[in-house]
């Protein structure tokens, strides 16, 4: 037989109540017993706190944890600090003094080590900064959190990450050795990596007060006073291209420098190894030599000129008037006197000397330089194949006599100081003559012109377009190749100046000479006519006249 149980709906729910509850309690007494004694970190937070906000750490048996500790010095949180603390939560604020790092929970069963590092979100300040300072001193810096501070800048980028010390409060740093005056970016860390800059840093340089003596003989010792003068790197002086960077002795107070020979009158300035410059107030002169006295009042070309005078050690050249070149090999040399030869182009007037700076200084007196004269011509027109008779003084001094449009004639007749008689060569065109000399090579020009036999002047030219200058006219006055002498005295067709070319058949290719854009009317003129003086050596070239735009041979 069969029996039905029925259960109404009120009996079923009390039922499933039933079941459910000691299921609950079964499940409880079972998690219970199922805990764990040993003591773990499963999790912390928030990522990003910041200094004074609440630490989460999540585990097991995290009420037997006596302590944590952050990194940073003195970053302890004790049991007594925490917040909260039971077997699965342990709540506490976070210290000042932490640090980016990992957290260590003390515990009985030993320490705990967070695996990942605990990053805060700060922001480091700075209210003050130590200063002026001098390079290799530190600077101190306080203000909040500069236990963060990562790197400080200097001016011009330049980076300082290792420091002298580090905490919260306060940031001491070595000033680098090329550290600039300037404002400090300090770089800090934290989850929002950021800088802030702070108030100008002075740093000390090199400064001048005084320097002796205030006049100073280039090659001698300048004793340099000041501040701050052991930073000094590099003395530069007015005209000296390559500074000074070997001193006698150096000190805070004092340097000692030998002066270049090529200094100059002018500021002194010294540069600290940053690259900046301070500059002396006052100038610092310069010895110089000075000529008292030349003699012989009148010398021959190639003669011993003696200078007397101060100083004359320091003279690199010996300039004498004239064309001549400056003399800078001399035949004795102290720094009283000065024995030099009188060089070819030399002419009267007075002599300067030029020290290694490129200061020159002129001698009070003057001296002569004898030189052949012309004083006449016999016979004048004289004929080409006939004798010339010069008078002069000084003639027993030269060795060639130059016509014009002809070589050189170096063998005379007869020589004498007062007079050449010399065989005039066939081809010679009136002008001037040239005298040759040697020892040292010179020529002396006549100040007259000689006349030719049968040698026709040329007509008179009724436009000229160039007469003694180039006038009213612009362009360009080039080519290719070639020498142009503009002002060339002689041969002269008409006034007393004419154009020159010199060409140089060998390397030049033609040596074309122009004038443009000039105002000269020629509208009631038909036909155009020019003279050319063609010097030795050019007979058979072409020459070319282009005009308008219209070439000819």
């Amino acid at each position: 037989m069969k029996r039905m149980i029925k259960l109404t709906h009120t009996k079923l729910l009390s039922f499933l109540c039933l079941l459910l509850a000691v299921t609950v309690l079964s499940s409880c007494k079972k998690d219970k017993d199922e805990r764990t004694s040993q003591i773990q970190l499963l999790s912390y937070g928030p990522t990003g706190a910041m200094h004074g906000d609440t630490l989460r750490f999540f585990g097991t048996n995290l009420d037997k944890v006596t302590e944590v500790q952050f990194t940073g010095p003195s970053a302890v949180v004790k049991q007594s600090e925490f917040k909260k603390q039971d077997w699965e939560e342990l709540l506490l604020i976070v210290p000042e003094a932490a640090e980016r790092g990992y957290v260590t929970l003390k515990t009985p069963q030993g320490d705990i080590v967070t695996k990942t590092m605990l990053n805060l979100s700060v922001e480091s300040t700075v209210t003050q900064v130590s200063g002026p300072a001098r390079p290799g001193e530190t600077v101190t810096l306080t203000g909040n959190y500069l236990n963060w501070v990562k790197s400080v800048t200097f001016n011009k980028n330049l980076v300082v990450s290792s420091f002298v010390s580090q905490s919260i409060n306060k940031l001491e740093v070595t000033i680098p050795e090329t550290a600039q005056t300037g404002r400090l970016m300090i770089a800090f860390g934290g989850t929002d990596s950021s800088a802030t800059e702070t108030d100008t840093l002075w740093v000390k340089l090199p400064t001048t007060t005084g320097m002796t003596p205030a006049t100073v003989k280039p090659g001698n010792n300048l004793t340099i006073t000041g501040t701050d003068l052991d930073l000094a790197r590099k003395v530069i002086f007015t005209g000296v291209a390559t500074p000074v960077t070997t001193f006698v002795s150096q000190s805070a107070t004092q340097i000692v420098v030998a002066v270049p020979v090529t200094a100059k009158k002018g500021k002194l300035i010294l540069e600290a190894a940053s690259g900046v410059q301070t500059t002396s107030a006052a100038d610092l002169d310069m010895v110089l030599p000075m000529a008292t006295n030349v003699t012989p009042a009148s010398v021959n070309l190639n003669g011993d000129v003696t200078i007397t005078g101060t100083n004359l050690d320091l003279v690199r050249k010996v300039i004498f008037s004239g064309v001549a070149p400056a003399v800078t090999t001399f035949v004795s040399q102290s720094a009283t006197q000065i024995v030099v030869k009188a060089p070819a182009g030399a002419r009267k007037g007075k002599i300067t000397i030029e020290a290694a700076s490129g200061v020159q200084t002129q001698s009070t007196g003057e001296i002569s330089v004898v030189l052949p004269t012309i004083t006449s011509f016999s016979p004048s027109p004289v004929t080409p194949g006939t004798n010339l008779t010069i008078n002069g003084t000084r003639l027993d001094m030269v060795t060639s006599v130059i016509f014009q449009n002809a070589p050189a004639v170096n063998s005379f007749v007869s020589k004498s100081a007062s007079q050449i008689v010399v065989k005039v060569p066939a081809g010679v065109l009136n002008g001037k003559v040239t005298l040759g000399i040697s020892n040292p090579t010179d020529t002396v020009q006549s100040a007259q012109s000689l006349e030719i036999a049968g040698a026709a002047p040329p007509p008179t030219l009724a436009v000229p377009i160039y007469l003694d200058e180039v006038k009213n006219w612009s362009g360009w006055n080039g080519g290719w190749g070639g020498t142009k002498v503009m002002d060339n005295a002689d041969p002269v067709r008409e006034g007393t100046k004419s154009i020159k070319i010199n060409y140089n058949a060998g390397a030049d290719y033609g040596s074309p000479f122009q004038l443009g854009a000039g105002n000269l009317s020629v509208g009631t003129n038909t036909t155009f006519k020019l003279s050319i003086y063609g010097a030795p050596g050019s007979n058979g070239k072409a020459i070319q006249v282009k005009l308008n735009g219209n070439s000819g041979p």
